[in-house]
């Protein structure tokens, strides 16, 4: 009876963390018309091989994906170690200003840019106009380097930064110092010393970024579409929504998917299991380097990407809510007031807002709790049951957010049982809770790894409960890693676009399917109005993660 709750547990999280994979797996054999009983065959299969298109948003796909690693690491590799190991001025208020670039959704970003790269209307490309020599638009934004420049602007650089900080904070500074020592310039010490002791950290962080980078959905669906540029998980997206939908193809699409990313999750899955092992300081010592004539154009430098990824996207899309005409400044009278009072009197744009604010509640309050008890269950139980329930943890890894919304769209309109949940703030809520679930477990089993078994031991010995030991012992030293979980929940919930792509319709949508819907229309300025929403309750989250994690400690001043 006492194992009865952890096989519930496991039950649970393991059929909505399994389920929606193993229903894209079945849909992909299925050869009836929609509608009919289920018919096993290989039609889609070989439509999916034989399609020229298919081919060519893979090769999207790839060359997209390597492009950003490639330009984010080597920029996050030196961001990260000018914050953590150099005397860089105000390096702790720039290290918060990449926490909020990383909560910063990307449709809304994206919008703020067509502002300032779109053609001959974009405000740079106007500006570089007036110089003699430039007579058509220097910089283009439907391409696939724009595509490449918005992503590098958004998480994937600040994602580098976040994960690599605290890395090379842990570094054993004595062989820096007996470089400089040596005559060695900061240039040399950190592509000699530093880089070759932070290798491993950075290949386990690329192999992380190269698989969100190939589960990237957003950005490409609004950028790529004008320019003919498919990926695959927009082409997955088309494929569904087409007149009448091809849920066959889309599943085939999918399973194809899963398996080209498998080998890369596993490869960074061993990867980290390899070094959990080793250790680069054990009781090392840590000094600043000075960065010397350096320090303030090492500061500028770092600034001024900050200000285009945080600021500049922000500022941008506030002008455009007082437009007329997004993007367009020729006009004689540009500027209104009625893009916003059109937004605050519009019933969907208020209905989907508190669509957001009570999806984003649900699945951080939900999130709070299932991923404490599962990570709690995976650190403290020796169990098959506890092991096979942390395996699982890792499945949303492997599914990419358009993926999964159409394994879950699959699941509650194909049995009975969950049907009532289609389309409601429940379906998208298990979306949000499966798609966050790596994160919020991994992250919750490393702090509870920093408790000694002794406190619990001591409590059970007392003649405490074991949930009376959670509840009063375990709880109440992990708070400030839950609260920063289901902040991070609530702002996962507010820009999630992939994970509720198909479960999102109707009076339930929330304002990330609403501005998708905007911008597919045409609708610019109203959907910049909902961007500055959705922006200004990502950044509140951010700013608020941030401060609990310092107040847990979570990241130290070397």
């Amino acid at each position: 009876m006492r194992a009865l709750p952890l096989y519930a547990l496991l039950l649970g999280a393991g059929f909505f963390l399994v389920a929606p994979v193993a229903s894209v797996v079945a849909t992909s054999f299925n050869v009836a018309e929609l509608g009919r009983s289920y018919s096993f065959g290989f039609g889609h299969w070989r439509e999916v091989f034989a399609e020229p298109a298919m081919r060519d948003a893979l090769l999207n796909t790839a060359t997209l994906s390597i492009a950003r690693q490639a330009i984010g690491l080597s920029l996050g590799a030196m961001i990260a170690w000018l914050i953590a190991r150099t005397d860089l001025p105000w390096r702790r208020t720039l290290e918060v200003g990449f926490w909020i670039a990383l909560f910063m959704p990307p449709l809304p970003a994206a919008l703020a840019w067509v502002l300032l790269l779109q053609g001959s209307s974009g405000l740079v490309n106007r500006a570089l106009f007036e110089l003699p020599f430039v007579d058509a638009p220097v910089f283009g934004l439907y391409s696939w380097w724009g595509i490449v420049w918005v992503h590098i602007m958004g998480a994937t650089l600040a994602l580098k930064v976040f994960l690599l900080v605290p890395a090379f904070r842990a570094l054993d500074s004595s062989l820096e110092d007996a470089a400089r020592a040596s005559g060695a310039g900061l240039a040399r010490t950190f592509t000699k010393i530093v880089l070759p002791m932070m290798a491993p950290a950075i290949l386990a962080i690329g192999l992380i970024g190269l698989v969100r980078s190939m589960q990237a959905f957003e950005v490409e669906l609004i950028l790529g579409a004008p320019a003919g540029i498919d990926v695959y998980s927009t082409f997955i997206y088309r494929a569904m929504t087409r007149e009448p939908p091809e849920p066959g193809l889309s599943s085939a699409l999918s399973v194809l998917f899963i398996l080209t990313l498998a080998p890369l999750v596993l490869i960074q899955q061993w990867y980290g299991r390899r070094r959990a092992h080793a250790s680069l300081t054990g009781r090392a010592r840590s000094r600043r380097q000075p960065l010397g004539r350096a320090k303030w154009p090492a500061f500028a430098l770092v600034a001024a990407l900050l200000f285009l990824m945080t600021l500049a996207p922000l500022g941008m899309l506030l002008m455009g809510t007082f437009m007329h005409m997004f993007g367009i400044f020729d006009m004689p009278n540009p500027w209104t007031l009625d893009n916003w009072r059109e937004a605050l009197t519009r019933g969907d744009a208020l209905r989907a807002l508190g669509n957001t604010l009570q999806l984003g509640i649900a699945a951080a309050l939900c999130g709070m709790i299932l991923f404490t008890l599962m990570a709690y269950v995976v650190v403290r139980s020796r169990s098959r049951a506890a092991r096979l329930l942390d395996l699982l943890t890792w499945a949303p890894v492997l599914v990419p957010g358009v993926v999964l919304s159409l394994g879950l769209l699959q699941v509650f309109t194909g049995s009975s049982a969950f049907r009532a949940l289609y389309g409601t703030i429940a379906s998208m809520t298990i979306a949000v809770l499966v798609s966050t679930a790596t994160v919020g477990v991994q992250f919750l089993k490393t702090t509870m790894r920093q408790i000694g078994p002794e406190l619990e031991e001591a409590g059970l010995a007392s003649g405490g409960s074991r949930l009376y030991v959670l509840r009063r012992i375990v709880l109440p030293l992990i708070a400030p890693s839950i609260a920063v979980i289901g902040l991070e929940t609530f702002a996962a919930a507010n820009v999630a676009v992939s994970a509720v792509a198909f479960l999102g319709v109707g009076p339930t949508q929330p304002l990330s399917m609403l501005q998708l819907n905007l911008l597919n229309s045409g609708q610019l300025e109203t959907a910049a109005v909902v961007g500055v929403v959705i922006m200004s309750l990502t950044i509140v989250s951010a700013l608020l993660a941030r401060w609990l994690a310092d107040r847990q400690g979570l990241e130290t001043e070397a």
